[in-house]
């Protein structure tokens, strides 16, 4: 979907508790870091993820927020242009002035700075959930992960599927030049939190410069890389989150999903399942070689007895991983490379009876 701006008038709930999450963003970062950080909240659009790519002037560094109680399985993002993510990285860890400049001016968030970064999307979430606990009934917030996006290409899916609410604020950090950033949430949590239905503009929501779309493979239409033209998508029943390490089993989860009826959500490679945030869902993990520890992640899942269903997608199987994976208590078990229609029918099979989920996520 094309951007725009929130219609007139519309929205004025959403609009205040951005205004008081765009406070406790100043607030609680220049704590942290000791130096002022000033956010001006701008205009709310509505978009998706190709749409808000789109508009970036450059990379961004995101913490992403995940939401619990009412809202469990939703997000709330926050996007930074990454030489500000590297200032107040910086600044977090005393870093000298002349080593901070040199590392804006290159523009990477990795190493300490990644990991200061994270410390700071923690106290972040930390002052937005002071204000969604007062403002919004039975919420809560914590940092799941953080990751960078750049103009066209989101390879973690920080961003998530479907329609996004972004309200864009002004920052500045210390003495640095003002930058551009994003609180984004998605457009079911949005109207949640308004009360009442956003209705959008014919004003178009490209508020800075936009960049080039990410190159397409020849022949390739938008959106559909992964040949989903030519699968009917059925009704959605339910949602699968995955947690994939390997890229190349992401196209296989959203070819399946499309035919089962699954609303996928790819999480980070870093990003730890919550198991309070996924009742009645499917999680996938995906399991490579030396990382073992996501047999735990499923055993977590299963003790928290919330309805979860889980499929390991084990890479090299062997006889060892297999019983592993059985004593985690796994619904699914397969070796990837796997085949798309077994992996089809065992999804299926985990759905059972579920009910079609209108996109307000209630039962249709």
């Amino acid at each position: 979907m094309a951007g725009s701006n929130l219609k007139s008038g519309n929205g004025k709930e959403l609009r205040r508790l951005f205004a008081m999450l765009a406070s406790a963003l100043g607030e609680t970062t220049g704590s942290l870091v000791g130096k002022p950080i000033l956010v001006r909240p701008g205009d709310v659009a509505l978009l998706d993820g190709d749409a808000l790519l789109g508009q970036l002037p450059k990379a961004f560094a995101v913490a992403r927020g995940a939401l619990d109680k009412n809202y469990a399985g939703k997000n709330l993002l926050v996007l930074f242009e990454a030489p500000d993510a590297l200032a107040m990285a910086g600044m977090l860890m005393m870093t000298p002035d002349d080593v901070i400049q040199q590392r804006r001016a290159k523009g990477t968030l990795e190493g300490e700075d990644a990991e200061a970064f994270g410390e700071l999307g923690n106290v972040l979430c930390s002052g937005m959930g002071n204000v969604l606990r007062e403002h919004v009934a039975n919420v809560d917030i914590r940092l799941q992960g953080t990751g960078v996006v750049k103009p066209g290409l989101d390879p973690d899916n920080l961003l998530g599927s479907g329609p996004l609410v972004a309200q864009q604020f002004t920052l500045k950090v210390g003495d640095y030049p003002d930058s551009i950033g994003w609180f984004v949430t998605d457009m079911a949590t949005a109207e949640a939190w308004n009360k009442a239905p956003l209705e959008s503009s014919s004003e178009p929501a490209a508020a800075v410069p936009a960049a080039p779309a990410a190159a397409k493979p020849p022949g390739a239409s938008k959106g559909d890389e992964d040949g989903l033209a030519d699968i009917p998508a059925a009704p959605v029943r339910g949602n699968l989150a995955a947690f994939v390490s390997a890229p190349e089993v992401v196209r296989t989860l959203r070819r399946c999903c499309r035919r089962v009826g699954l609303e996928l959500r790819r999480h980070g490679k870093a990003e730890i399942p919550n198991p309070a945030a996924h009742k009645q869902e499917i999680v996938l993990l995906d399991v490579p070689p030396g990382e073992d520890r996501r047999f735990d992640w499923c055993k977590r899942l299963k003790e928290f007895g919330s309805g979860t269903k889980v499929v390991l997608l084990l890479h090299h199987p062997s006889r060892q991983r297999v019983t592993q994976a059985f004593l985690s208590r796994a619904d699914a078990i397969l070796g990837f490379p796997c085949d798309e229609l077994q992996l089809a029918q065992k999804l299926t099979s985990l759905l059972g009876d579920a009910p079609v989920v209108t996109p307000s996520g209630t039962p249709g």
